[in-house]
């Protein structure tokens, strides 16, 4: 039922700098080669730093945990769209997914899962995956846990970088980054067996400053440049493959699953969009999407949050456009977004409101002049000028009769 894991394919080579190289190059351990910080994707990288350096530019930086497709998937400390763009960049073609349905049965030759949820996959979801990696050979399913701490290392990193008069909000944001965190991670089990692997939660904190493992993953990877954290443990099951280790704790391992394979990958601390700004997290990347196979693959993430991805057997109808699709297309968003500032300023420039608002004083209700001026107004509606003049009349000889 084993089988060997499929080797990476070189393809055609490419003129030199070009940014495809990285996957198309393969270097002498047999992994693929990764020019050092150059490239769209090194772009993409820093601009997301950059992004996330000021104070109250993302309010909730946690949010839109493993996502790809999202509002901010690009500058988002917990995103995956940097990864994403990594399997693009070597070859592969990516789409986002939130169901297990014909769409990923019939289509995906690799799945990448990135669980918004602290507990171990469910009995139900492995079983289907399991079906997935089965039923066409040479398929890749990679899961990465959850258990990362990430909104905590953020703060950490943009500490040295800002102000000191900010560093106590950094502070206290960090304090509750991490307070939150270890509410959350309650719900990882003590120890429990998946299948795919026996999660081990307590919680023991270290970073990786040393790596183990097989030659070809740890060749060319400067431990001392590692930001990689560990909160709880993974144990490889029985029949998998340690592929990359630390003082004995696991970071990747791999099972064969009949002639696919399945790749667990402990945490996303060197994987996610900021943890990707590092260049040794970048090679370790590198190496993860060589191992899935040849360039050409169909990659899609799934996207799910807590209690797993939700099983159908069709796949939902497209609905009726409703034109709002347009705001999440580029570049036309932004444009959109500009006209819609431009609009606000005109407006404001157009018909400003000057001083502090007052409410006005009620008229009085014993001002007789009241009276007689609505009385005119309404002998001055009808328009019959001898009618007008006839009740005037009338009105001076019954309350001055004698004059």
């Amino acid at each position: 039922m084993s089988a060997e894991p499929r080797a990476p394919a070189a393809g055609p080579q490419p003129p030199t700098g070009s940014p495809f190289s990285h996957r198309r190059k393969v270097g002498e351990n047999g992994m693929p080669y990764r020019p050092a910080c150059r490239g769209p994707l090194d772009m993409v990288a820093a601009v997301a730093l950059v992004c996330l350096v000021a104070i109250g530019c993302q309010p909730d930086i946690s949010s839109g945990y493993g996502r790809r497709r999202a509002p901010n998937a690009r500058t988002s400390v917990v995103g995956t769209a940097v990864l994403a763009e990594m399997f693009e960049q070597a070859g592969d073609r990516v789409f986002s997914w939130y169901l297990l349905s014909p769409r990923i049965r019939d289509r995906a030759d690799c799945v990448v899962w990135f669980p918004d949820d602290f507990e171990p996959p469910n009995k139900e979801a492995r079983q289907w995956l399991e079906d997935w990696l089965l039923a066409v050979p040479g398929r890749t399913l990679i899961y990465v846990g959850r258990d990362f701490d990430a909104p905590s290392w953020y703060w950490q990193r943009v500490k040295p970088d800002t102000p000191s008069e900010q560093r106590p909000e950094i502070n206290h944001r960090a304090a509750v980054a991490k307070s939150e965190f270890r509410i959350e991670r309650q719900a990882i089990p003590n120890s429990e067996d998946c299948e795919w692997f026996t999660v081990k939660g307590q919680y023991q904190p270290r970073k990786v400053r040393s790596l183990q493992g097989a030659p070809d993953w740890v060749a060319g990877i400067d431990p001392a440049g590692l930001e990689i954290e560990l909160n709880g443990r993974f144990l490889p099951s029985r029949d998998a493959q340690v592929l990359l280790a630390s003082e004995g704790d696991m970071l990747i391992s791999r099972q064969q699953w009949d002639e696919s394979q399945l790749i667990v990958v402990t945490n996303g601390s060197f994987l996610l969009n900021l943890p990707l700004v590092n260049h040794e997290h970048r090679k370790l990347a590198g190496k993860l999407i060589g191992a899935v196979g040849p360039p050409g693959q169909t990659v899609v993430f799934l996207e799910s949050s807590a209690g797993g991805p939700f099983i159908r057997d069709e796949d939902p109808a497209a609905g009726m456009p409703t034109g709002l699709e347009i705001f999440n297309i580029w570049p036309t968003n932004w444009i959109l977004l500009h006209l819609a500032i431009a609009g606000i300023i005109f407006c404001f420039s157009r018909w400003p409101v000057l001083g502090r608002p007052y409410e006005p004083e009620p008229p009085s209700q014993s001002d007789f002049g009241q009276h007689i001026r609505a009385l005119a107004e309404l002998l001055k509606r009808s328009r019959d000028h001898a009618y007008a003049t006839t009740r005037l009349l009338r009105y001076q000889q019954t309350t001055r009769p004698g004059e």
